[in-house]
């Protein structure tokens, strides 16, 4: 545990941990810098000195609005006057995980983030991930941590394996952004989307709450603690070795072979559509576009749809496939579930091509 540790790295007038400089933002830097002046004030009479020059109580009054309207300015700002790593996400700690809502496991993860970083800020991507969905989370995880800052800590867990020796690792990608949580593909879009810098297995013991003994709850007992550490700032080589192998799900890669667009199944959202993992950019390459009618195969079942722009391009109850919000080919029953119809899962592979 390093409560002395972290409480350090909130100094008021700013310091140092893991190699990164923390100091105080604008509003507390207008504070120290009116209590400064106000220390050097000499009371004399009811009148004030500044200097060589003497105020009455009133313009010193003058003078603490001036400074307090001033901070609130500054703190208006774009990314705030004064603060260290511009456009960074300092303390924030973003959650995913399929523990649903009831019960005290939210809690309880939360909890172990702050008693390790009370000043932590906690934001939830979701925690209704289908249980021991790795495909699923991995796929709304890494949708959702393109919007966040760099500097940004993700805590997940989609975890079929906890309590096994699969490895824990940290994750951090190219944008600037670290991830925690266990080596079982989780974090597969991720790499994918956002790109790998470095990979480092969780081996610092002295980091976790589990010291070493069998871990039957790993977002409370080693992914919370850790992420929170680190959105402290502290050095995520410190948690452990460097890594070179994590695992990624194995799925078919999106790709062109022949006259046929290639892919995979990555996510079925709420209202059964297809989401596969084929980009935008690579139906660019081929000439099936809007108003074609195009041949999708899923897992053998062929069917006839119309390439859209909306599902209402469409009647009631017909096939449409469609470039979804994410920039991903969508397959799907305009009013209907095309997963509940094909009974397909993530995963599943995909094949388009112009009729």
């Amino acid at each position: 545990m390093l409560h002395h540790t972290i409480s350090s790295v909130y100094l008021p007038r700013g310091g140092t941990f893991g190699g990164r400089v923390h100091r105080p933002g604008p509003i507390l830097w207008m504070i120290n810098l009116s209590r400064h002046i106000f220390i050097k004030l000499i009371r004399r009479r009811g009148r004030i000195i500044v200097g060589d020059e003497k105020m009455d109580g009133r313009l010193s009054l003058r003078l603490l609005i001036t400074l307090a309207a001033m901070a609130a300015t500054i703190s208006a700002l774009p990314g705030g006057l004064g603060d260290a790593d511009l456009g960074e996400a300092e303390g924030l700690v973003v959650l995913l995980t399929d523990y649903g809502t009831s019960g005290f496991r939210v809690g309880a993860l939360e909890g172990s983030i702050y008693s390790e970083n009370p000043q932590a800020r906690i934001s939830t991507i979701t925690h209704q991930v289908s249980a021991f969905n790795v495909a699923e989370g991995s796929y709304l995880l890494a949708k959702a941590a393109r919007y966040y800052p760099p500097g940004t800590v993700f805590v997940a867990e989609v975890n079929p394996g906890v309590g096994t020796d699969e490895r824990s690792i940290v994750v951090e990608t190219e944008d600037g952004k670290l991830f925690v949580g266990p080596d079982n593909g989780l974090f597969t879009d991720v790499m994918e989307d956002l790109g790998v810098a470095r990979v480092w297995e969780v081996r610092g013991l002295n980091l976790t709450r589990s010291g070493g003994d069998p871990v039957t709850f790993n977002g409370v007992e080693v992914y919370g603690p850790v992420g929170a550490i680190l959105a402290a700032g502290a050095d995520p080589a410190g948690v452990g070795p460097e890594v070179s192998d994590p695992v990624r799900l194995e799925r078919q890669r999106a790709g062109v072979e022949g006259d046929e667009v290639v892919g995979a199944v990555a996510y079925i959202d709420p209202w059964g559509n297809l989401v596969t993992n084929i980009p935008e950019e690579l139906l660019g390459g081929t000439d099936i576009g809007p108003g074609d009618r195009v041949e999708i195969s899923v897992n053998g079942s062929r069917i006839d749809a119309l390439f859209g722009t909306t599902y209402a391009d469409v009647p009631v109850g017909e096939w449409v496939v469609l470039v979804g919000i994410l920039g991903r080919l969508e397959i799907a029953v305009n009013m209907g579930s095309a997963a509940g119809a094909l009974g397909v899962a993530e995963g599943s592979a995909v094949r388009v091509r112009e009729i």
